[in-house]
């Protein structure tokens, strides 16, 4: 499959051909976007794993929870 005109890149000067990819020219513009995705994704990450954090947190220091760790530590 051919997606250019040209049939061999040996001796094939670049600058007469023109762009060889798709979106020339975007290359600056998509990189802005993969990063402010990236940043998006680890905020969003963050704050994820903030909630489970505080929940698992909040269930370690139920009175219920303490009485048994200390019942089983008194066991032992």
């Amino acid at each position: 499959m051919s997606t250019t005109q040209v049939e061999t890149w040996a001796g094939a000067d670049l600058s007469q051909i023109g762009p060889i990819y798709p979106m020339v020219g975007m290359e600056f513009i998509l990189f802005v976007v993969c990063v402010l995705f990236w940043l998006a994704f680890h905020v969003m990450q963050a704050g994820i794993e903030k909630k489970e954090m505080e929940a698992d947190e909040a269930a370690a220091r139920s009175p219920e929870r303490l009485k048994r760790v200390f019942d089983e530590e008194a066991h032992e």
